[in-house]
């Protein structure tokens, strides 16, 4: 027998056509492997400086009284906070005051980050915060996405834009200047043509304004120089009450000069004019300030680890116990390989909706990842808190100096440090095939090969859908905490569903019908006050329509997850508080 081994490699025709689509595939992925990438430096300089500053004693020994290092904690975490809210949430905008919590609240995880990364024993546990809990999973994942994304830079087209685009991120502000000027009437014993060139001293950069617009209440012209001679490309005119808008994206010539030293401006009326001048500086490539925005996000996850690992030791010790056995068991592993096959299935699936394939599959899949996530919550809150409290291992555990409330606190965490992995797995996978799925679409009704950007755009569609299903998880997950202190495993599990049912139809029962049947409305609202609102994280009609859900959005349901969380842990410690544990 002869063996042709030309077959076993792929040929000129396949090559080709991989090196199509390959490059549009890779960068998005490559765009968020920089945004992780900056996180993570980003932290890993912060917190060796922290590190350094711990072999100060007066710093690295302020933790080592717990009452000394929660003031200091507060302390900085309320500046830090006051900070945050007075360049984001005291503005004009009207839904800028629901980012008051959500700020508060990364201000209060970040005085704590400081104060215990500075603490002498951080210092020497760095290889154990980085080696234990779920760090290990997320790490992975991020350096999968990392890897894919680095090693498919050699298919991209001038890679390093993206990087140098980073510079060009706006931290504070929009990224608008808006600058008046006011020219001199014109001569009226000169004709119009004739009427004087004034300088104007204003800066600025042409090479990273993305968009300019200029209005005038009088007539203008432009030019780039003082006279005739001088000018190296005809003047521009703005006529009174015009708006000129110039575009970078466009690829038309700016209307000021490239030198702003060469700007001068002529008034053609005999009443002094006020030209305004509107400059938006936005990075030469977009998408890299969602990738500094994921970098951020990195961050603060990062520091919020290290602060819960080191502020609050036994709880973190609960939590991860309780994670690791969650995540060791058969029903963990198959929810992950169902959830990871169900993702990859319903991306080569044909739906025929007739061009609406990519929102089913959006749709199909984070509904998968939440549906699975919030199985194993239940599950894993019969067979953490009840089984325990049943089989007496609860009262070992509380025998320590551990406090009813660390139990459950404990175990509340470690059950969402568990699904925040089983998220993480499958939501990576979702992400990867989200970036081919318009080349597969494309590929399949022999369209034309779409851009990347368009990949990038339903990645960053499906991140925000994917945040508030995994908050809808943990309401599911704290209530089902909270009825394991009382109910075994099979009650918890039927109880949760018939919540999660009633949580997601109350709302469009009362409004439906409102104004018909005050009794219907009645009790409606009624059971809207004891069950959660769920049709908050319920964001179906946003992607029925193709809208993408505005990230202030996730603010708010932030907001009402805190809210029910803190009613339901409350709940939960009246129920536990008096249970006989003997």
């Amino acid at each position: 027998m002869s063996l042709d081994v030309s077959n076993l490699f792929p040929g000129p025709m396949l090559l080709g056509q991989i090196a199509d689509w390959f490059p549009i595939w890779v960068t998005p992925i490559y765009t968020i492997a920089i945004g992780l990438l900056l996180g993570a430096g980003v932290a890993a300089l912060f917190y060796g400086v922290l590190a350094l500053l711990s072999f100060i004693p007066p710093l690295g020994k302020l933790a080592d009284s717990p009452t000394t290092g929660n003031i200091a904690s507060l302390v900085i975490g309320v500046v830090i906070a006051v900070l945050l809210c007075s360049q984001y949430a005291w503005s004009d905008d009207g839904f800028a005051q629901t980012l008051i919590l959500p700020l508060v609240l990364i201000g209060l995880v970040m005085g704590y980050a400081i104060i215990y990364a500075m603490w002498y024993r951080t210092r020497v546990e760095w290889g154990e915060i980085l080696t234990e809990g779920i760090v290990p999973y997320v790490l992975s994942v991020a350096g999968l996405f990392v890897l894919v994304g680095l090693a498919g830079s050699y298919f991209i087209s001038d890679p390093m834009r993206f990087v140098r685009s980073l510079s060009e991120v706006h931290l504070v502000g929009d990224g608008v200047t808006e600058v008046a000027l006011t020219i001199p009437g014109a001569d009226p014993s000169v004709s119009p043509d004739a009427a004087t060139f004034h300088p104007q001293s204003i800066d600025y950069d042409l090479t990273g304004i993305s968009e300019l617009k200029i209005t005038t209440d009088k007539t203008v012209m432009l030019a780039d120089g003082a006279e005739m001679i001088d000018f190296e490309r005809n003047p521009t005119r703005v006529d009174a009450g015009e708006t000129l808008v110039f575009r970078y994206q466009d690829r038309d010539q700016p209307p000021l000069p490239q030198d702003p030293s060469r700007f001068h401006i002529q008034n053609r009326e005999l009443d002094p004019a006020t030209v305004t001048i509107t400059m938006t500086s936005i990075p030469r490539v977009p998408e890299v300030t969602q990738a500094a925005g994921i970098g951020a996000m990195v961050f603060f996850l990062f520091s919020g680890l290290v602060a819960f690992r080191q502020a609050a030791p036994r709880v973190w010790a609960l939590a991860w116990s309780t994670a690791k056995n969650e995540m060791a068991q058969t029903l963990y592993l198959i929810l992950l390989v169902i959830g990871v096959v169900g993702v990859i299935i319903f991306s080569i699936y044909p739906f025929n909706t007739l061009g609406d394939d990519i929102r089913m599959f959006k749709d199909s899949s984070v509904t998968l990842i939440m549906v699975l996530a919030m199985l194993q919550a239940v599950w894993s809150s019969g067979t953490s808190v009840s089984e325990e409290i049943e089989g007496r291992t609860a009262l070992t555990v509380l025998s320590k100096p551990v406090s009813r409330r660390s139990f459950l606190l404990g175990k509340y965490a470690g059950i969402i440090m568990s699904v925040a992995v089983m998220f993480v797995i499958i939501g990576a996978v979702l992400l990867l095939l989200m970036a081919y799925k318009p080349i597969y679409d494309a590929r399949e009704t022999a369209a034309a090969t779409p851009i990347w950007e368009i990949g990038f755009e339903e990645i960053m569609s499906t991140v925000p859908v994917l945040g508030l299903y995994f908050m809808q998880t943990m309401v599911i997950a704290s209530i089902a905490v909270a009825l394991a202190t009382r109910l075994p495993l099979l009650a918890n599990l039927i109880l949760c569903f018939v919540i999660y049912v009633i949580g997601n139809l109350t709302q469009p029962l009362v409004a439906s019908a409102q104004g018909e049947n005050p009794l219907v409305g009645f009790f409606g609202n009624l059971i809207a006050v004891i069950v959660p609102n769920l049709n908050i994280f319920n964001v179906q009609s946003a992607m029925d329509s193709g809208s993408q859900v505005p990230w202030i959005y996730l603010a708010g349901s932030f907001n009402y997850l805190v809210c029910f969380a803190v009613a339901i842990w409350m709940l939960a410690m009246l129920l536990f508080e008096d249970r006989d544990l003997a």
